[in-house]
């Protein structure tokens, strides 16, 4: 470790805080060495808030570190059953474990909480108000005195945004302390700076239709924010600019001034909001996973050009409202430029004035005749080809003929997967006779829009049967619409459709990028064996003795090994430390990386290391890597100034009940005469489903005690009469599609005598169930007003509520319960079921609902068919004599007619 990280070290170790400190500064490293401090010893630590990649990784590192495989890391998942987490909390350890496991577990008392000596939290940027985290925390701290909580995070950024927000994530993780590590502090730039600085920085100019692409996509980026800023005066046009607009979260900063006032905003502005997302998925930069024009070749660019452009085309003569960047003038521009990369029709250029390439006669067919491939190379390209030829020449001459380890690093997998290609390819002086990959992933691109054509045709001639082309690999039309996923009614109606879209494309452009990377089992076979390595200074890698039995093979020699490797967070110091490079090509570029070749310098001062950084000049790209610096010092500076006038922020106590409450007891004492006077904490029985939502955090920091189990039936069991099912507008508009809430409610209905329905809204969107443009002259059925009409008609036993925020339910159900008794915890988890339930129970809702969804089975018997048929298939299989015992001669009837009735499809001739 290097003298600052041995510092942070100590700082974190001496006293509890909030470690934020500068990305690739080596935090991963200084987690590593925490966590080897107290592996030794009889000590119970968690570690919260890691992926099982990030786990994976701290594993290795240990084990390198030397800590015994004893003494790691062991991870804690779903499906570790209870008892055996339990006996592996009193084992004591270092665990890593899911936070709603860990939530569970702590409520149940299933884990000594005060014998825990300390919780880790790292990515603490991720902890907000009211999360599971901070619940965890909370229990821990009101049992636990004594244990440390120590918080690591590399995202300053993430603490600058809103009020107080490094004051509210402190209260949150329940401390008292921040340390606070950028890159220019002191002792961070002399242990940096005593190393030599070899950095080629090599600026590539784009080629002049990628130039225009980008100034078209920036123009209309303009015009759609200036249209935004005149359709909603209302809203701060402060941080509306270009230069936000290059981050990933931009979107979300206009949707947050947008969402209190969204029932108000005009489906025009709706539109806007969309387009200005789609925008950013085309040209947003590379260390965000976006850059298409930058990071994709011409051909996928253009796939996903041609995607936007179906999305927004009329099919089976529906009528859509377009994306108006597409209407303007630059967008037409960016469109044009972008096909003109990939091919040209006759009459828009002379051929012979196109480069010469060779097409495989093979799929000429797929190509139309009118069609001549242009397939413009991505400038970076040869500028890599002509680096690694430099560095094959200097390596041979400083190491007396022999190589050095190359590191080419990229934003994305299928940059490095070509990147691979293309320079083998050229190492190997491939023949003219195979076509180059960006010739195959044209036919493909063409194949695609065939395949693409033949399902819209399909599709407008029988609506009622699809058409799926095995080559789209389960890709929906264009024209098809994913679930709505959105916070408000309107997310369901049509203003909303560009919103819906938007949040669909990246998983649209992933399963076309799919499509175009189509190989022969061979190359796939290929990609696994050297996923990530690309070719060697001197090929062929691998020589295989012919004359053994058993093939053997050599090892390669790490100086003839050019690994392209992608971003990976955590593990690029892995990365380097196996590599160990003496050549360092940044391909795409990442400040986080820079400042790790930073510190792996100072890590080898004896080692020679020459830095290529490759960058497109005057471009998006360059813009974002000079603003994310600028952002991060600003955002260091703003901490330091919130951490000099903040309050130290002291741990909310939950409100203890001291007054004496006199409730009634059961109805079936006295008729319900009989009185009883209770002092403790109000219960509530909530489904372990509820746990990914922030009300279970809201009640128990309102004093509420929180028992977890699986419920059959509701979400919260207030009292023995009174069951609630909460619902967000997203999973009401959901449930009602389904089905789903009908049989909740009959569920309710028929096991409580006041089921209750609760519509909970987000505290930071409005209060409104439909927008005023929704709402229509005429009462359609389809309409989410008439749908709650018509189920309360269904139940007249159901009571709805309407909530604001979860705050506000956490009041009303406080008020609920002051003449109510107390539920039973264990009697609620058997209503619905056969028998008491263990509360960890999981059951595959979807079978369920189907089968619940079919004639003749009801609550009641639906369990027995559960138990006797392994799965619907041998329920489909089952004869009619076996349904009428397990449920009556009636039920059993109906539902083998259901199952064996023969449809048949009527044809209306006009």
């Amino acid at each position: 470790m290097l003298p600052f990280q041995k510092q942070v070290l100590t700082e974190i170790v001496t006293e509890d805080g909030l470690l934020i400190i500068s990305p690739g500064l080596g935090l991963f490293q200084i987690l590593c060495h925490l966590v080897q401090v107290y592996s030794g010893g009889n000590h119970l630590i968690l570690l919260i808030n890691t992926s099982k990649e990030q786990d994976e990784l701290l594993q290795e590192q240990l084990i390198a570190l030397g800590v015994s495989s004893q003494h790691v890391i062991r991870r804690i998942e779903y499906n570790t059953p209870a008892e055996k987490r339990s006996s592996m909390y009193r084992e004591s350890g270092i665990f890593s474990i899911t936070s709603r496991i860990l939530a569970v577990d702590m409520l149940l008392e299933r884990i000594p909480t005060s014998l825990i000596n300390g919780i880790i939290v790292y990515n603490a940027h991720r902890v907000k108000p009211n999360s599971m985290e901070e619940l965890i925390l909370r229990i821990y701290r009101e049992h636990n005195q004594q244990g440390f909580i120590k918080a690591f995070s590399d995202r300053p950024e993430a603490f600058v945004t809103g009020f107080a927000p490094l004051q509210n994530t402190m209260k949150s993780l329940f401390l008292r302390k921040v340390h606070l590590w950028p890159r220019f502090q002191v002792t961070v730039t002399e242990d940096l700076a005593k190393t030599n600085d070899n950095v080629i920085e090599l600026r590539q100019p784009m080629s002049e239709s990628m130039d225009v692409i980008q100034q078209s996509l920036v123009q209309c980026m303009e015009e759609t924010l200036a249209e935004l800023r005149r359709a909603n005066p209302q809203i701060d046009v402060g941080e509306l600019t270009i230069e936000n607009s290059f981050f990933k979260s931009f979107d979300a900063i206009v949707r947050r001034q947008l969402d209190p006032i969204w029932h108000r905003v005009s489906s025009a502005s709706k539109q806007l909001v969309g387009d200005l997302k789609i925008l950013l998925y085309i040209y947003m930069l590379t260390i965000f996973c976006y850059s298409y024009l930058t990071t994709y070749d011409c051909v996928s660019f253009y796939s996903f050009i041609e995607t936007v452009i179906a999305a927004n085309t009329a099919h089976d003569g529906k009528q859509i409202k377009q994306s108006q960047w597409l209407l303007h003038e630059a967008g037409n521009r960016a469109i044009a430029a972008a096909r003109k990369r990939v091919y040209v029709k006759q009459g828009e250029q002379e051929f012979d004035e196109l480069p010469k390439r060779q097409d495989d006669d093979d799929d000429d067919a797929v190509i139309p005749p009118h069609i001549k491939l242009v397939l413009e190379e991505q400038p970076k390209w040869q500028l890599l080809n002509t680096i690694l030829l430099e560095i094959e020449q200097d390596s041979l001459q400083l190491n007396d003929g022999q190589g050095a380890p190359v590191l080419v690093m990229v934003s994305e997998k299928r940059t490095c997967s070509q990147l691979r290609d293309y320079m083998t390819r050229i190492n190997e002086h491939q023949q003219q006779d195979e076509p180059p990959f960006l010739n195959k992933i044209a036919h493909n691109f063409f194949k695609w829009r065939v395949n693409m054509h033949r399902m819209q045709v399909a599709e407008a001639a029988a609506p009622a049967q699809p058409a799926p082309p095995s080559s789209m690999r389960g890709r929906a039309p264009p024209n098809k619409r994913r679930r709505v996923r959105g916070g408000s009614a309107t997310a369901a109606s049509s203003s909303s459709r560009s919103m819906t879209l938007a949040d669909t494309f990246k998983e649209d452009i992933v399963d076309t990028m799919s499509a175009l990377d189509k190989q022969d089992d061979e190359d796939e076979d290929d990609d696994d064996a050297f996923r990530g390595v690309g070719p060697t200074l001197d090929s062929p890698a691998l020589h295989k003795h012919q004359d053994d039995i058993l093939p053997t093979f050599e090892e390669i020699p790490s100086t003839s090994l050019i690994t392209i490797q992608c971003y990976e967070d955590d593990a690029n110091e892995q990365v380097l430390q196996d590599a160990q490079p003496r050549f360092i090509i940044l391909y795409d570029p990442n400040p986080a990386f820079v400042r790790q070749i930073e510190v792996y310098r100072a890590q080898h001062p004896t080692v020679d290391i020459r830095v290529y950084f490759m960058l497109y000049e005057n471009s998006v790209e360059e813009q974002n890597y000079l603003s994310l610096i600028r952002k991060e010092k600003e955002s260091f500076e703003r901490l330091i100034h919130e951490k000099s006038i903040m309050a130290i922020p002291l741990p909310d106590k939950r409100p203890e009940r001291q007054d004496l409450v006199v409730r009634p007891t059961s109805s079936r004492v006295a008729g319900g005469q009989a009185k009883v006077a209770t002092t403790g904490p109000q219960i509530v029985t909530v489904d372990m489903r509820e746990f990914r939502s922030s009300l279970p955090p809201i009640l128990y920091a309102d004093g509420f005690k929180i028992v977890p189990f699986t419920l059959q039936v509701g979400d919260y069991i207030l009292s023995p009469d009174m069951c609630v099912e909460r619902k967000s507008i997203a999973d009401l508009i959901q449930s009602f599609s389904s089905g789903r809430l009908y049989t909740q409610c009959e569920l309710m209905s028929a096991f409580y005598k006041t089921p209750i329905l609760l519509i909970e809204f987000d505290q930071n969107k409005s209060f409104s169930l439909q927008a005023v443009s929704d709402m229509r002259d005429n009462i359609r059925i389809t309409d989410l007003s008439s749908k709650l009409v018509l189920l309360t008609l269904a139940f007249p036993k159901l009571r709805i509520i309407w909530s604001s925020s979860p705050h506000e339910t956490a009041k009303i159900f406080s008020e609920l319960k002051k003449t109510e008794p107390e539920p039973d915890s264990e009697v609620a988890a058997s209503i619905g079921a056969e028998g008491h339930e263990d509360g960890d129970t999981v059951y595959n809702m979807t079978p369920q609902e189907i089968l619940r969804s079919m004639p003749g089975v009801t609550s009641a018997n639906y369990r027995l068919l559960m138990h006797h048929f392994q799965d619907l298939d041998e329920l489909v299989h089952a004869q009619q004599k076996t349904l009428k015992e397990l449920i009556g001669e009636e039920f059993g009837r109906k539902l083998y007619n259901f199952i064996h009735k023969k449809h048949t499809r009527v044809v209306e001739i006009n």
